[in-house]
């Protein structure tokens, strides 16, 4: 799938999800070229719940596995620190 057909469906499926809940407050839709879509999700609450993940499972695995994933982030260094101390099993 290429970007566009990507990008295309993906319009498609939030004006078909807006149309379907019209209550929706209008504070939350945001007007791109006469198209409603929901505001972009919160990124850093994703890492930060991938990282509590992690943390919880305890593994070497999930800490690595977060490092691979979000190898910049500044978690991805407490997740090292945590492997480097013998957290992960």
């Amino acid at each position: 799938m290429s970007v566009k057909q990507f990008l295309f469906m993906s319009a498609a499926i939030a004006v078909v999800y807006l149309a379907a809940d019209p209550g929706l407050p209008a504070r939350a839709q945001i007007s791109t070229q006469g198209q409603d879509m929901l505001p972009p999700p919160d990124t850093e609450a994703a890492v930060r719940s991938e990282f509590n993940s992690a943390v919880k499972k305890g593994t070497r695995e999930a800490y690595e596995r977060f490092i691979r994933r979000h190898p910049d982030h500044p978690l991805a260094e407490k997740a090292r620190k945590a492997l480097a101390k013998g957290e992960g099993k």
